[in-house]
């Protein structure tokens, strides 16, 4: 076996491995006190321990997956780490293990995006790196809006009159909608891209009536598909505006050069008709041919 197979593999062991303990991690915190279980934080755990196993995957869904739920755990664990060394001078370990663990696993891991299986899969013509992570930040924005969406509906129906089935069923579609065009963006088809434009407008426009921490939390998660998703799109629009315009330049001017060598009876019969209405045709015949038939 050649030495850079098995290094790969061991990479994507200790990625596995990185993950795997930070679900361990998690897993602890959520049983640290026994008469009274973090049963959500216990969940967490096992799908953080899913993700483990997937990162070590080639196949791009599970990637995608398994950054994201890497992501769900590195950002706010980072966050804590450093705001507790910052303000208090005295870092918080159990935040900084878990941001350790999950960082680990995701800078192992990046490799097996870049995979000649990885780009045979996800092989978009343009913005790969933008749309893998605009794929990744909706997977792990349909997580946690997921989990908030169950909560709700927990509490709802345990009679709590701070929380209705309405926002939980809110919540839970909204949930779908970015699972459902990250899925679509990362199997390379055009209604993910716009599945996930819309659902991050509809959502931005539902936060913009908000003032409260509510609104805050709906434009976040409405930035991955403004940004990743939206954004390329248009961008991609201009450029081919750009390009249409400089290719009927071109033909404008081509069309005039040869307009000037060749005999008058011909320029006159082409006169007739407007003289660039065939020059972006697909099928228009050859010039030559056209002077042929004249």
């Amino acid at each position: 076996m050649p030495a850079n197979a098995v290094m790969s593999k061991g990479r994507r062991l200790a990625a596995s491995g990185a993950l795997v303990v930070t679900a361990a991690g998690v897993a602890a915190i959520g049983l640290h006190d026994l008469q009274w279980i973090e049963w959500s934080l216990v969940a967490s755990a096992g799908v953080v321990g899913v993700a483990g196993v997937g990162i070590a995957r080639r196949s791009m869904v599970a990637q995608i997956f398994s950054r994201a739920v890497a992501w769900t755990v590195f950002a706010p664990a980072a966050i804590v780490a450093v705001v507790s060394t910052l303000v208090g001078h005295n870092p918080e370990l159990t935040a900084a293990a878990l941001a350790a663990g999950s960082g680990g696993a995701l800078i192992l891991a990046r490799p097996m995006l870049h995979t000649a299986e990885a780009k045979a899969e996800f092989a978009p013509s343009r913005f790969r790196s933008w749309l893998m992570a605009g794929a990744t930040a909706s997977t792990a924005a349909a997580g946690i809006t997921g989990l908030i969406g169950l909560d709700f509906l927990y509490r709802a129906s345990h009679g709590s009159t701070n929380y209705s089935f309405a926002a939980a069923a809110a919540f839970l579609m909204l949930s779908g909608s970015l699972a459902a065009s990250a899925f679509g963006v990362v199997r390379m088809r055009s209604w993910g891209i716009l599945l996930g434009a819309l659902t991050s407008m509809l959502t931005l426009a539902s936060a913009a009536v908000m003032h409260d921490a509510a609104g805050l939390a709906l434009t976040l998660v409405a930035m991955p598909g403004i940004l990743f998703f939206l954004l390329p799109v248009l961008v991609a629009k201009r450029d081919r505006a750009r390009s249409e315009q400089s290719s009927y330049a071109h033909a404008r001017i081509a069309l005039h050069d040869e307009a000037a060598e060749l005999p008058s009876r011909v320029r006159i019969a082409t006169d007739d008709a407007d003289p660039f209405a065939d020059e972006f045709e697909a099928d228009a015949p050859p010039r030559a041919a056209r002077a042929q038939h004249v």
